[in-house]
C-alpha cells in the first residue's frame, strides 16, 4: 500500500509505520485470524497511514497495552469514534459508547435496565424457540448457507424482540447494516446510516406518542438526571442498540461454526462432552472475536516508549489483545482443554465494556447446543469454502455447510 512519507505526521517515527489496513490484509477473505497473525512482529505499537477505511491510525499490539488503553479514558477518548453522525453531516453520539466518565454513567445506568437478568431471562426463551425453528427448517435439506440461514437471523431476531420491532422488518434492517458498515463506497454507507436513522426516528416518535411495553418506548419517554432525553440522545442509544446487536453476535457465531466445520475433532470432543461447551464459548470468543475499537488522544503523553500527539486516532483490536502471544500460551490455537482462564478483551475493558455481553453469550450458547445436538456432523460443502472480510468488526459473509 502507497502512502506519501509528507502525509505521516512528523512526530511518527518511520521505524514505527506498518503499511496495512484492517479490511484489506493479503488471507483477509479466507482466515483473518492468521491474516491478522501474520501483521504481527516484534513492534507492540505500529503507525498505519490508511488503516482504517483509509484512515491514519496508531495500532496498539500487545494485550497489556490495549486494556490499559480501555480503562484510560481521559487519555484514549471515545467521544465520536465511529464517525457514523459525521456520515450525515450531523453530530450526535452514539450512547453509552461514544461518550466518556462521567457523562458516560448516566446513559449506562440507564440503559442498564435494558439488560437486567430478569429482561435476559425473558428473552431467553424467545431465543430458544426461534432457534429451534430455523433448525427444523433448515435440518431436511442436509445443507444451508449458515450466515443467512441462522447467523445473521438470530441476533437480528433477537434485537426485534428486545426492541419491541416487527419481526418482518428483519430484511430490511440487514440490508441498511451491510450498507452501513460494508460498503463498498461512501455512498452506499450515507445511504444505510440514513436509512438506519429515519427508521428510528420513526419508530421513537410512535413509541412517544403510543407507548408500549417495550425497549424503545423506555428510550422515547426516558430521562437521565432529572430531564427527559433529547432527541439526538435518543436516537444515539437506539442507534449503538441496533449496531451493537446484529452484527458482532452474526459474526462471532460465523467464525464459531467456520472452525468447527474445519476441525471435526473438536466438534465431535464437544457433542460428546456437552459440559464443555460452556468454556469452549469462551475459548472461541478469544480466537476469533475480532472487533476494532477506535480511541482520539486527547493530550500529548508518551506511551510506552511511543509519542502521541492530542488528535491522533488509535486503534485497540480485540484480536491483536487476545492472540497476544506473551499473554496466552499457544495464542494462535484454538484450545478446548485450554487450562488458565479466558480473560479475553472481546467484549472490551473498562467503563466501555459492552453492556449486551451477558446477551450475547446466551445466544451463542443457544445455538451452539441445539445445532450440536439436533444437526449431525457437519462440513463445509464439497467445492465450496467460506468467504470473510474484515474492517472495524470481522466477519463471515458465506459459509455453506452441509451434514
Amino acid at each position: 500500500m502507497n502512502q506519501s512519507v509528507s502525509s505521516i505526521p512528523a512526530h511518527v517515527p518511520p521505524q514505527l509505520v506498518q503499511h496495512f489496513a484492517f479490511d484489506s490484509q493479503p488471507g483477509i477473505d479466507r482466515d483473518p485470524p492468521a491474516a491478522m497473525d501474520a501483521s504481527r512482529d516484534s513492534r507492540d505499537i505500529v503507525f498505519a497511514p490508511q488503516g482504517r477505511r483509509g484512515r491514519a491510525t496508531w495500532v496498539f499490539k500487545r494485550y497489556e497495552h490495549i486494556v490499559e488503553a480501555f480503562q484510560m479514558p481521559e487519555v484514549f477518548s471515545s467521544d465520536r469514534y465511529s464517525g457514523f453522525s459525521q456520515l450525515l453531516g450531523e453530530d450526535w453520539p452514539m450512547l453509552p459508547l461514544e461518550v466518556d466518565p462521567p457523562v458516560h454513567r448516566l446513559y449506562r445506568t440507564f440503559l442498564n435496565k435494558v439488560f437486567s437478568p430478569l429482561q435476559m431471562s425473558r428473552l431467553e426463551q424467545g431465543i430458544g424457540s426461534t432457534v429451534d425453528d430455523i433448525v427444523t427448517a433448515v435440518l431436511p435439506a442436509g445443507s444451508c448457507e449458515f450466515q443467512h440461514a441462522v447467523a445473521r437471523r438470530v441476533p437480528t431476531t433477537v434485537f426485534l424482540r428486545l426492541m419491541g420491532l416487527p419481526l418482518e422488518h428483519s430484511d430490511r434492517l440487514l440490508e441498511w447494516e451491510t450498507a452501513l458498515l460494508h460498503g463498498a463506497t461512501l455512498q452506499q454507507r450515507v445511504a444505510g446510516a440514513r436509512a438506519i436513522k429515519n427508521y428510528l426516528i420513526d419508530t421513537l416518535q410512535e413509541r412517544a406518542q403510543a407507548p408500549r411495553e417495550d425497549v424503545v418506548t423506555y428510550i422515547a419517554t426516558g430521562e437521565v438526571d432529572g430531564r427527559p432525553l433529547t432527541a439526538d440522545e435518543k436516537l444515539g442509544m437506539a442507534f449503538v442498540l441496533y449496531g451493537a446487536g446484529l452484527d458482532t453476535v452474526a459474526a462471532t457465531l460465523g467464525f464459531t461454526f467456520k472452525y468447527l466445520a474445519e476441525h471435526p475433532q473438536q466438534q465431535r470432543e464437544l457433542r460428546e462432552d456437552p459440559s464443555r461447551r460452556e468454556k469452549a464459548i469462551e475459548e472461541f470468543l478469544r480466537y476469533a472475536s475480532m472487533v476494532v475499537s477506535g480511541r482520539t488522544v486527547t493530550r500529548d503523553i508518551e506511551f510506552h516508549g511511543v509519542q502521541l500527539k492530542r488528535g491522533d486516532y488509535v486503534s485497540l483490536p480485540t484480536m491483536f489483545a487476545n492472540r497476544d502471544p506473551q499473554k496466552f500460551d499457544a495464542a494462535r490455537e484454538l484450545r478446548l482443554d485450554r487450562a488458565e482462564p479466558v480473560r479475553h478483551v472481546s467484549f472490551g475493558a473498562g467503563a466501555h465494556t459492552c453492556l449486551g455481553a451477558h446477551l450475547a453469550r446466551r445466544e451463542l450458547k443457544i445455538v451452539l447446543n441445539a445445532w450440536l445436538d439436533r444437526v449431525p456432523p457437519f462440513r463445509l460443502q464439497p467445492g465450496r469454502h467460506a468467504v470473510t472480510y474484515g474492517g472495524s468488526v470481522f466477519g463471515v459473509d458465506s459459509l455453506p455447510l452441509a451434514w
